[in-house]
């Protein structure tokens, strides 16, 4: 994997941005707060999450709450982003957790500003094939774009 730095002071948003996968059962998991339902993100739709930032550390808001988990498959258990600093993700970064559990991987790290430029799932998304995520800085955000091979 290849990782660029950002600056932290310029990013307040992470966007999630199917370009050209199958649908996705998104699941957005909220911290006190009750779960939307599930959001199917076609291709060429895309999701933004506004990044908060205390003492260094980052937190993900949805709809002004705080998210502990974007599911990319409908609540199984995995394929998941697990956000900094939440229930399922004591660190400092955006964790990605595909179905082989051990293959999880932190793909943005607050602590050292990086992301990972380029990750794969190779089983897929939600029965999908597989999944091609490219990263890069869109203005003050940091976008995820899910593809096909």
């Amino acid at each position: 994997m290849s990782s660029q730095s950002f600056n932290p002071s310029t990013i307040n948003s992470y966007i999630l941005f199917n370009h050209n996968y199958n649908v996705i059962p998104v699941k957005i998991r909220l911290k006190d707060a009750s779960d939307p339902g599930a959001i199917n993100l076609g291709p060429s739709q895309s999701l933004t999450f506004e990044v908060r930032y205390s003492g260094g550390k980052a937190k993900f808001y949805y709809t002004n709450k705080e998210v502990q988990q974007i599911d990319l498959n409908n609540g199984s258990s995995s394929d998941d982003l697990n956000t900094p600093n939440s229930d399922n993700n004591g660190y400092n970064t955006l964790r990605y957790v595909p179905s082989n559990r051990q293959g999880a991987s932190d793909i943005i790290n607050f602590d050292v500003n990086t992301f990972e430029t380029l990750f794969t799932d190779n089983d897929g998304i939600a029965g999908g094939g597989t999944a091609i995520f490219t990263q890069a800085i869109q203005g003050s955000a940091i976008r995820t774009a899910l593809s096909s091979t």
